[in-house]
């Protein structure tokens, strides 16, 4: 199945879940690591370095945009950075949906899928 001329290219899993988390509520990088363990059912897990380094990937391409600094709980603690889906990164999950929607099509004419009870 070739991909259409200009079409993004398939989204890394931990850059899809952030972006779709991201893309549900902007947060900061703790909470950001929790829902990930959540979502993912500990599939992926990231350290606090390894968040921010994807972060900051996914800022760099464009795809997320840091807010002005929250505070911490109830004002108290140390300001937070937190972190929103830009119209560029919606543009790219719409894609990754349609380029997985794809796929399960396949799979599906295939009968790769067990049947659902």
């Amino acid at each position: 199945m070739p991909a259409e001329p200009g079409a993004a290219p398939p989204l890394k899993p931990n850059h899809h879940l952030i972006l779709l988390l991201l893309a549900e509520e902007p947060t900061y990088g703790v909470d950001l690591l929790e829902r990930l363990d959540r979502r993912s059912g500990g599939a992926i897990r990231l350290n606090a370095g390894s968040l921010y380094r994807t972060i900051g990937n996914l800022v760099d391409a464009g795809l997320v945009e840091p807010l002005d600094e929250a505070s911490g709980a109830e004002g108290m603690g140390a300001p937070r950075k937190v972190y929103r889906v830009t119209p560029h990164g919606l543009a790219a999950l719409r894609a990754e949906a349609r380029r997985q929607e794809s796929l399960l099509e396949a799979a599906r004419a295939l009968d790769l899928l067990e049947e659902r009870a």
